[in-house]
This record gives structure tokens, sequence and C-alpha cells, in this order.
């Protein structure tokens, strides 16, 4: 029995996993993967079809050398027609949906855990198209976002992890063609050695930050959510703050949602801690 997509929304939620990675435009973007839980995903690809199920909506599309693949997204992803036909950059949480052998009875209380792609950006597979990340896709986008004519990234290796793997910080045009203006360590030095960071809870929420120093210099990138709206509603920061000595001369926000998984998880994965350092998030 197939039941409307509307009596099971309930069963598919965030649990606290959510990771982007849009591969660089005009490069092997095809191969580009994340793995979600104990899955390999594919990162980015044309979508073909899609409509709703008894459990999620499920998309049909083509990655960049012509191979069908399938996935199955958040009901909200096929109320967004525009999509088809159009090559997208995928992002994915992991979530709950009702098993199989419920059968679509909405009674049943059976789930299972499954990948779920939980937002798309179409991309421009054009020459030229500007990149949403300048992390390869080899890499693990940690966070990544657009402030005004200028992209920061934080990329980690895939092998990330208390002394092991790499952590560096990069800033510039996201334009391919354009060399990087800054990249923070300019040697490879793990996530501990490269950055310090912590996680900070808030009324409503809870944020993170990771600072990557040079001297008097530092970068600080941030994201979080709170009761900061102007009647106490729950208001988004995200940017990178730019320091000498010390002191705040800069704050560059985020001109759209970053990506990445800059949290607790990942935090507490790869070691970094705070150095005794504090860090507070601007207005």
């Amino acid at each position: 029995m197939r039941v409307p997509g509307s009596f099971l929304r309930s069963f598919a939620f965030v649990l606290f996993v959510c990771v982007l990675v849009a591969p660089p435009p005009g490069r092997a973007q095809g191969e580009g993967t994340v793995t979600i839980g104990n899955e390999t995903k594919k990162t980015a690809g044309v979508i073909v079809a899609m409509n709703n199920g008894d459990v999620a909506c499920y998309l049909k599309l083509k990655d960049d050398r012509g191979g069908a693949f399938e996935e199955m997204a958040k009901f909200e992803i096929c109320e967004k027609a525009a999509l088809v036909g159009k090559r997208v950059a995928l992002a994915y949480e992991l979530g709950r949906v009702m098993a199989d052998e419920c059968g679509g009875d909405t009674n049943c209380k059976k789930t299972r855990t499954v990948a779920l792609v939980n937002a798309v950006r179409i991309i421009d597979s054009k020459a030229g198209a500007q990149l949403a990340s300048f992390c390869k896709p080899t890499e693990t986008t940690v966070f990544a976002c657009q402030t005004g004519a200028k992209l920061v990234s934080v990329c980690a290796s895939r092998d990330a992890a208390p002394g092991t793997g790499t952590l560096q910080y990069r800033f510039g045009k996201p334009d391919p063609a354009e060399p990087l203006e800054l990249v923070l360590p300019e040697t490879a030095l793990a996530p501990s050695r490269a950055a310090t960071g912590e996680n900070m809870p808030f009324p409503g929420g809870g944020g993170a930050w990771l600072r990557f120093a040079k001297g008097p210099m530092a970068y600080t990138v941030y994201s979080g959510i709170g009761n900061w709206g102007p009647k106490g509603e729950k208001r988004t920061k995200e940017g990178v703050v730019v320091e000498r000595g010390g002191k705040p001369i800069a704050n560059l926000k985020c001109t759209g949602k970053p990506l990445g998984l800059l949290g607790p998880d990942w935090l507490d994965k790869v070691g970094i801690k705070s150095g005794n350092q504090d860090f507070e998030f601007p207005d």
C-alpha cells in the first residue's frame, strides 16, 4: 500500500550529520564522493526525475559520465520541480525512515537509518563557473561559504584524526583560474596543530569556531544558531573574523548558508581544543 508522503514526513529527522561537497567545476567532478554513515555517496549529478514515495522523495540522476544512480531525499526536495534537468550539488544527512517491512502502514513503528539528500544546489558545469568550496574531491569540507566577492574554505584530509591527517584554511576568489590569496598553515599539519577551536552552547542552540593564526594575524571561522533575533527568535551566525594582535579588525559574514561539518562531533573526532583561547560570536 502506498500512502501520501505528507503522512510520513515525521519519520525522517536530522541526526546531527550534514555534509555537502561541491566538486570544483571543470575537474573530474564525477569522482566526487562523500561518506555518510557506512555509505559512499556521489556529490553531484543531473536530476532526471523525482517523485514522492512511501517514505521519502526518490531522485533519479546521472553522473558526469552518464551513469545512472538513485538517491532518497527529504520530501520537500520533490516539491522543487524546476530542479529536473539541472546539474546539482548534493547535501546529505543521516535520517530514519519507515522500515520496508511496514509496507506503508502509518501505525508501524519500525524504522531504518539511511543517507538522505537534505539539500541541493544548482551548479554550472561550464568553464569559468564559480567554486562553492576550495576543498578537493578527495578532501572533507569542514567549512565553506562566500563572503562578498571572496570564498573561505576549511579543508581536511579524509584521514583527519588526533595527530594524523591535515587541516587547512583557504581564502580567495571563487574562480578556479585564480590563485589562492591565503593558505594556513602553509605546510601540512595535523588538525590539532593547524588550528584551535571550541564548541559553544547558546540559549536555543549552539555553535563552534576554528582559529588559524600566523604571526599577529588570526582568521577564525564560526557557525552557530541561537535566540539572537529581536524578539528572541532563532537566528544563525556564520562567517570569518580577522584579528590582529588579538583584536578583531574585520567580520566577513557568509552571504549564504555555509557548507561543511563544523560542529561538536567533528571537533571531537579530530582532537581540536581551544588552547585556553576565547572567541566571541560577533553581532
